[in-house]
């Protein structure tokens, strides 16, 4: 790959995610033979096993929405990490700021250092973050919520004594495990016993980010500035049919025996990603030459179109 820059290639490091995939999941070794990549789309060989060569295409999708800014929060993080000497990836949630200076730099990496390991081997950092729960009325039993709890609005209704306002501006992603998530709403529910009409009461809360331990050669930060909304999904559809229909028109670049696309782009929660979805809906000619297709977004590698065992050379017995 390139020398350094910063902010880091997202797609660069799509791939490198892609690979610590792949490897454990065919039980053989991966090295990369080369790669070129133009931030927006990264084709790169692979070795398999010594002896067999993948053609590895990544497409970045968070590029369009970034700003100066993003950008330079970005940059800001990875070489800090850098300087620290951990290789992570952080995945920001949609809309979330990361910090760009003093001292917010400094919470992030203590938060990391206290990161707690996922089943499903990502790390999940939680900063504290206030919630602003206000009365509105004593009659009904209803929670308006702004923020990053109002897809959880129903969690609340009948069972607080009367109208209220939920201010959750600063809380972009819940911790993964359910109980964490049980403990927020429970308290949420007991503060509404607090204020009168036009009162407000400050309730504590972690807003849980995730990252992946690339083990070298660098962080990346990868999310987009830009909250999802339906103007954001069709700019995704179109955004990827554009960058696969380039991806086909690129030479082979030589012989291999499989090829794999691989699309990474922004999500809040894994579970909750819109790139398969985009790609389900789309002319599958665009990425019929393909033999492996895969989507990464919130940390986790989801494979959407794998051949079947013993299909591919690296995946049958040796003679």
């Amino acid at each position: 790959m390139a020398e350094r820059t910063y902010p880091a290639d997202q797609a660069e490091a799509g791939l490198r995610l892609f690979l610590g995939w792949f490897g454990p999941h065919y039980a053989r070794s991966v090295s990369l033979e080369d790669a070129a990549s133009d931030g927006t789309t990264l084709t790169g060989s692979v070795v398999v096993g010594r002896r067999w060569r993948l053609q590895t295409t990544v497409v970045n999708l968070f590029g369009p929405d970034a700003t100066v800014a993003w950008e330079a929060a970005r940059a800001a993080i990875e070489r800090r990490l850098d300087a620290e000497g951990r290789a992570l990836a952080i995945w920001v949630p949609r809309g979330a700021v990361p910090p760009s200076e003093e001292p917010g730099l400094s919470h992030l990496v203590l938060a990391l250092e206290a990161a707690r390991r996922l089943d499903d081997g990502r790390l999940e950092f939680c900063r504290p973050v206030e919630l602003y729960l206000r009365r509105v009325d004593r009659t009904g039993s209803v929670v308006t919520v702004l923020g990053g709890l109002a897809g959880h609005w129903a969690r609340f209704t009948n069972r607080v004594p009367g109208t209220f306002q939920l201010q959750s501006g600063a809380l972009f992603r819940l911790p993964a495990e359910e109980a964490r998530r049980e403990e927020l709403f429970e308290r949420i529910v007991m503060a509404s016993q607090q204020p009168d009409v036009d009162e407000s009461v400050v309730i504590a809360a972690e807003d849980c980010w995730t990252a992946n331990d690339l083990g070298t050669g660098g962080s990346c930060v990868l999310g987009t500035p830009a909250p999802e909304n339906d103007a954001w999904s069709a700019s995704l559809r179109r955004n990827l049919r554009r960058l696969l229909k380039a991806a086909q028109e690129r030479p082979a670049g030589g012989e291999f025996d499989a090829r794999a696309l691989v699309i990474a782009g922004p999500a809040t929660y894994a579970e909750e990603e819109k790139l398969s979805w985009a790609l389900r809906g789309m002319d599958p000619a665009l990425y019929a030459g393909y033999d492996i297709l895969a989507v990464i977004a919130d940390g986790v590698v989801k494979p959407i179109l794998q051949p079947g065992r013993s299909v591919l050379p690296w995946d049958a017995p040796l003679r």
